[in-house]
């Protein structure tokens, strides 16, 4: 059976991190013009949600220490790591409920460290961490062009490097590599603007 300040420590980053989406959330709607990679916004929203299920879900009184160790684990991590990344938005609280989730994780750790469940552990963090990237890596190029007028933009993956965009009218050039500041194609025309 968990002591109270183990389920106190599950208790607050759930609140935290159900706070943190729903402001998350109302801003983003909010803003004007939409971000191009409009994707991102309802994956992080749904990334946030799925980490405040996993730690609810570990609080159950049916849960084997093993589970409740892996479920704390993932979203630790998850926290974590997204909250570093957001850090100049909104990933101050979320840093906090990570470490929250993090101390309760050690606390379920069943002693000697290398057991199967511990393993368990540390491979959902794993996983909690690889969805996240993926996820990023995989809506941050479904850019969504304005109907009207021309913009561009790039970024760069974790995994898979620079690209960069231009949208015109709706048409969105997508590229794969680091941007250079233009090139002559064979009519003259300048192109990749912008980058």
């Amino acid at each position: 059976m968990e002591g109270r300040a183990t389920r106190v420590l599950v208790a607050v980053p759930i609140a935290i991190v159900v706070v943190v989406d729903a402001l998350y959330v109302a801003i983003v709607v909010n803003q004007d013009p939409r971000p191009p990679e409009l994707f991102t916004i309802p994956f992080i929203a749904s990334y946030l949600l799925w980490m405040v299920v996993v730690l609810a879900v570990s609080l159950m009184k049916r849960r084997s220490a093993a589970a409740r160790t892996a479920l704390r684990a993932a979203a630790a991590a998850g926290l974590l790591v997204l909250g570093v990344l957001a850090l100049m938005s909104i990933g101050l609280p979320l840093v906090i409920a990570g470490a929250m989730a993090f101390a309760a994780t050690l606390r379920a750790l069943p002693r000697p460290v290398f057991t199967p469940s511990n393993l368990l552990g540390g491979a959902s963090a794993v996983i909690a961490v690889a969805v996240l990237i993926a996820g990023f890596e995989v809506t941050g190029r479904m850019i969504v062009c304005p109907a009207q007028g021309s913009m561009s933009g790039g970024g760069s993956g974790f995994l898979t490097g620079p690209y960069y965009y231009d949208c015109e009218n709706g048409h969105l050039n997508f590229h794969s590599g680091s941007c250079t500041s233009g090139a002559i194609d064979e009519n003259g025309n300048v192109t990749h603007p912008g980058c």
